[in-house]
């Protein structure tokens, strides 16, 4: 028997213990805060607040007490984000080593932190996974067929939920990357505002499904430099969810934009628990993404810009003709690219987003040698190399410092790139193309590589 606790006997919280009890290997327990709920659910198996005209399983009891925290194998956090950090500090002590924390929370700390390094950070465990996707509770409880997103590192944390699943109705696609599945629960919800304003708006769905066409591009593009992977939007928890909290009228956060579209919203109303989770994610994001990303988001930024608090506007203002760029735009980046590795692959990716066509100058080995360096692959090997790539559509040879900008006037260069350790040194080229730095990866670089290989 696997002793499961449900932090939280809302909506969802409800909706999940209903499922997992009908695995006869699951013993359901919810934890509550409300006597009367807690009543209702153990003598009539019913919680009428959320679900006035379902019964739950029998087999779900629902308890005050907090001692079921200790004696569970599985601890489910399902309740606001913005709570989650209380109830940690509060009652950490009652985590076991050895419990596996399974975070249901949507959205972000109060200190602005995924939900899921908060828990590691807070219980000092990795006994932790993230289970996410497109799944209303009022069709989780009525028994239809729901797909959730797993994230997991270790093998038999997926051994474990695989078997909680059995003879439920709840589905799970797989990934390892965990900070991917809780960014995308919070950039989903962002998204969903500005969808919600455009089909108030234009009732179109040629409109509709053009701005949900952009809005993935814009994720795609967050996900990245947040840190999550891109195959992770594939996935239920990225364009599943995207699509059901956009798109169906359920979601509290399309339904904010509805009302923003119909005039029908007050910037009075900003402390309302909805509006402020969005708010204070919008702001969040824009303080830790580079501002020059960030103005390649015309969506992103419109919202951000709206609820701005000196903002007088009553309207999200999209210009459609400026949304798709159609004309090429050609980034420019150089590098030695000895030894290979997910740092330059991280830059390269981050650097063909900016733009349609992405040139590579690579340092020649004669270059190389009268700067003082010294290549373990040679310039033809590094050269093929990067051709390889995806990303890279052209390599040329960089053979002196002084070429670039006579490259920049060559191949009609839009973007020059750099990582940021180089700031300012390129600054000269702003007469010619716009210039960026982005943040290098950490805890990797060629240097490090070369000393452990001596």
């Amino acid at each position: 028997m696997i002793k499961i606790t449900i932090v939280g006997s809302g909506a969802f919280g409800t909706a999940m213990g209903h499922s997992l009890a009908f695995n006869d290997n699951n013993e359901i327990t919810l934890l509550s805060i409300d006597v009367e709920e807690v009543e209702e659910i153990n003598r009539n198996h019913t919680n009428k607040r959320y679900f006035p005209n379902r019964s739950i399983n029998d087999k779900v009891i629902a308890t005050l007490n907090l001692g079921c925290l200790s004696t569970a194998d599985i601890i489910m956090v399902c309740i606001p984000s913005k709570e989650v950090g209380g109830f940690i500090n509060k009652n950490k002590e009652y985590f076991s080593d050895n419990v596996l924390v399974v975070n249901l929370a949507k959205g972000l700390s109060k200190s602005g932190e995924i939900i899921t390094s908060f828990l590691q950070k807070e219980l000092i465990t990795n006994n932790i996974v993230t289970l996410k996707g497109p799944t209303f509770a009022s069709e989780l409880i009525s028994g239809t067929p729901s797909l959730l997103t797993l994230g997991f590192e270790k093998d038999e944390h997926y051994e474990i939920i695989n078997r909680v699943l059995q003879k439920t109705n709840i589905n799970i696609d797989l990934t390892t990357d965990i900070v991917g599945v809780e960014y995308l629960s919070v950039l989903k919800n962002i998204y969903s505002i500005i969808i919600g304003y455009v089909d108030a708006k234009y009732n179109s769905s040629n409109t509709q499904f053009m701005i949900f066409t952009k809005a993935f591009k814009e994720i795609s593009i967050l996900l990245k430099e947040l840190g999550g992977k891109e195959d992770t939007l594939l996935k239920s928890c990225g364009i599943g969810d995207l699509g059901l909290t956009s798109l169906n009228d359920l979601s509290r956060n399309r339904t904010l934009g509805l009302l923003i579209g119909k005039g029908f919203f007050n910037k009075e109303s900003v402390n309302n628990s909805v509006v402020l989770e969005g708010v204070n994610s919008i702001n969040y994001i824009a303080n830790i993404i580079n501002e020059e990303i960030i103005n390649k988001l015309p969506l992103f930024m419109e919202l951000r810009d709206y609820f701005t608090e000196n903002n007088s506007n009553e309207n999200i203002n999209i210009n459609f003709k400026t949304l798709f760029n159609q004309t090429n735009i050609t980034v420019l980046t150089y590098g030695t690219f000895d030894l290979l590795h997910y740092g330059h692959i991280e830059i390269l990716k981050r650097s063909k987003a900016l733009g349609t066509k992405l040139i590579v100058g690579v340092s020649s080995d004669d270059f190389n040698k009268g700067k003082g360096k010294e290549s373990i692959l040679p310039f033809v090997k590094r050269k093929e190399l990067l051709e390889s790539i995806d990303y890279v559509d052209v390599v040329i040879p960089e053979v002196n410092w002084e070429q670039k900008i006579n490259d920049v006037q060559k191949y009609n260069v839009d973007i020059f790139v750099m990582g940021d350790d180089w700031k300012g040194k390129f600054d000269f080229l702003k007469k010619y193309c716009e210039v960026i730095y982005l943040p290098r990866t950490k805890s990797i670089s060629t240097t490090k590589l070369k000393q452990i290989l001596k």
